[in-house]
């Protein structure tokens, strides 16, 4: 072990980060998730018929209605255009020079776009592996921290989703947590930008805007810079917005993102194959989660009630106890509670709360078994379904409604004792500086 440690350290950071380039270039060409199928047609249409109207009269026939924000569709059209211009320039060669393989026109032809698509989730990767980096270095050990970011490039769950699977999470991860990386660092108006370019690529993170607001009120910001915040979100909004909005770009935005973003009808499930408190008790099946539980009371409105109620709980710990240890444990927490008690949720949404727990790790190794075992279900769930690459005896494990119930409740008991340990136990004394404050 120590000697593993000794080569890593030699590697220094941007070896590293070139390893995690490799590593993700590797895999880039082999497959891709039906995801990514649909970020292709949308990348299609708002390149062959334009942005205006694009959520609101265009006729997507099969393909799927937008149901992701603007700046997703945006990377999708910039990624369209791409392609075309490597098609064109690949044509020309492969007319001019006998040698050029046609087959690999072929081959680009038919999946040049949607392999494109997954270029900046390997780049999100990369950037992740040197903000976690940052966080670190001067608050442990530069030594440590070069650690940590080797275990991000080399992290398992985060190259499946990005360079295989090709999913868009490591984006949002990587904007969502640059803005708290930004924000520590009282870069007041690009941490604004980060956060909302991970709302606006997708929703997911909207849950780190309290632990945002908690950084501030800790920061005692001044109210000038507060007001510069509001106005420079409200232009962003606008800059984002007005290329599709029919009207107003305002009552477009709140209208478009509330209603067909964060209630599109397809997500009302009890579980989009989460495998989480509902799925122990209901399976993994396709089950609305209006159903009621307890009298009056739905699963959508316990979920929601449990979810509020244990948050709640994780600000006023972390507000009480603020520093950057709490701070990450926090994150952690709170993206847990959402996967486990929430319905309507994704395998992947178990990612947000894995770097901010690997990162826990370096403060306080009694988070390790945490990060183990989290990362080993989330690894088994974004599997289950998609079966990419195929291992027939592992799929007949994971096909078995004991083994999903079993994953379910080790990841409900795990949180649970996680939220019992953070929220309830009292905090030992700090006894290393770089954990007082942030």
């Amino acid at each position: 072990m120590k000697k593993i440690q000794k080569i890593i350290i030699q590697m220094r950071l941007k070896k590293i980060i070139i390893l995690g380039l490799v590593i993700r270039l590797i895999l880039l060409p082999f497959t891709y998730h039906g995801d990514i199928e649909v970020d292709y047609w949308w990348g299609r249409f708002a390149h062959d018929f334009g942005l205006r109207g694009f959520y609101d009269w265009l006729d997507f026939g099969n393909y799927g209605r937008p149901d992701l924000p603007m700046i997703m569709i945006y990377m999708c059209l910039v990624i369209r255009k791409v392609y075309l211009l490597l098609y064109q320039a690949l044509w020309f060669v492969n007319i001019n020079f006998p040698p050029f393989p046609s087959s690999f026109m072929t081959w680009f032809e038919l999946h040049g776009n949607q392999t494109l698509l997954k270029i900046p989730m390997i780049f999100a990767d990369l950037g992740l592996i040197y903000i976690v980096y940052d966080f670190v270095k001067d608050r442990i050990v530069k030594k440590k921290a070069l650690i940590l970011a080797f275990l991000i490039a080399i992290y398992p769950p985060l190259i499946y989703n990005s360079a295989v699977w090709g999913s868009g999470d490591s984006l949002a991860v990587f904007f969502g947590l640059g803005s708290i990386w930004l924000l520590l660092n009282r870069k007041y108006l690009i941490s604004t930008l980060f956060f909302f370019s991970s709302i606006l690529f997708k929703p997911t993170l909207l849950s780190f805007f309290p632990f945002l607001l908690i950084i501030l009120i800790k920061q005692k910001i001044k109210l000038t810079t507060l007001i510069k915040i509001f106005l420079f979100s409200l232009l962003i909004i606008y800059l984002v917005s007005a290329p599709f909005a029919p009207a107003n770009s305002y009552s477009w935005f709140i209208n478009t993102y509330l209603q067909k973003i964060l209630l599109a009808d397809w997500r009302h499930q009890l579980t989009a194959n989460a495998m989480n408190a509902w799925s122990l008790f209901y399976g993994l099946g396709s089950k609305p989660d209006n159903l009621n539980i307890l009298s009056n009371f739905s699963a959508r409105s316990i979920s929601v009630i449990v979810t509020i109620a244990i948050e709640l709980l994780i600000f006023l710990k972390l507000f009480r106890n603020f520093n950057r240890l709490n701070l990450f444990v926090s994150i952690s927490a709170s993206t847990l509670t959402m996967f486990v008690f929430m319905t309507r949720m994704h395998e992947r949404y178990l990612l947000p709360a894995l770097i901010p727990l690997l990162i826990s790790v370096f403060y306080d190794q009694k988070y390790l078994k945490y990060f183990l075992i989290f990362s080993f279900t989330h690894m088994l769930n974004i599997y289950h379904g998609w079966w990419i690459p195929q291992i027939p005896w592992l799929v007949s494990i994971l096909e078995n409604e004991v083994v999903i119930k079993t994953i379910s409740g080790v990841n409900l008991i795990t949180t649970l004792i996680f939220l019992y340990e953070f929220i309830v136990k009292k905090e030992a004394k700090n006894k290393l500086e770089y954990n007082q404050i942030c």
